[in-house]
């Protein structure tokens, strides 16, 4: 028998050798539509949820945990690209703005493959490569006076390989990977809003909500 201190750095090394790959599943968006010409750009709120489950599953679970981890991807992405005269993450400024615009994320897999696959690589100490593919759906919705005018998905995935041949592949950590793949994620969902005109700006000073 192995003793203990021996098994515990094995599994140690075992666990931090991992690698994470995205999926690719969607174009890479590099930067998103120069809106700067507008004087009149609208307020917004996003509507930022992940949930356990696929979208339009009533069993679907939301992950309140990972909200600041959501916030600081999203805030990036939308600083960055100064789409929006301003936003909040706050829903119950909804009456202030010109638009809700919701994205929820949906993560499912194949648990049961990814199971098997560990129990392998915990007890041949990493020499079998275990991989556990997290899939994404990104339901986009833009919202305006309490109606819903605009709804687009898409769908990437982000894969996991544990055990020592991934040591050399360490720097793409799973962390990285996450971030590449939600910041994808949501300049798709963006880019194609403004391309498709579901977010209006104006040229000069203009109220961009319609009140009914």
């Amino acid at each position: 028998m192995l003793p203990i201190r021996i098994i515990t750095l094995s599994l140690s090394i075992l666990l931090g050798a991992c690698a994470a790959f995205p999926g690719d599943k969607i174009a890479k968006i590099d930067k998103l539509p120069d809106v700067s010409q507008y004087k009149e750009k609208p307020k917004v709120v996003v509507d930022l949820k992940l949930f356990r489950g696929k979208p339009n599953d009533a069993n679907a679970i939301e992950i309140n945990q990972v909200q600041p981890e959501l916030q600081r991807i999203a805030t990036k992405v939308l600083d960055d690209s100064n789409l929006f005269e301003s936003y909040t993450y706050d829903l119950f400024q909804q009456d202030q703005a010109d638009y809700v615009v919701k994205l929820h994320f949906y993560n499912y897999g194949e648990n049961g493959a990814a199971a098997v696959m560990g129990f392998l690589s915990g007890f041949t100490f990493g020499v079998i490569p275990a991989a556990a593919t997290d899939k994404y759906t990104l339901k986009a919705e833009v919202a305006q006076n309490n109606q819903s005018i605009y709804v687009k998905e898409n769908q990437d995935e982000l894969t996991t390989w544990i055990g020592i041949w991934f040591i050399p592949a360490m720097a793409n950590t799973p962390q990285k990977a996450m971030d590449e793949v939600f910041t994808n994620m949501i300049k798709d969902a963006l880019n194609t809003m403004i391309e498709n005109k579901q977010l209006k700006y104006a040229f000069i000073p203009y109220p961009l909500r319609v009140t009914i």
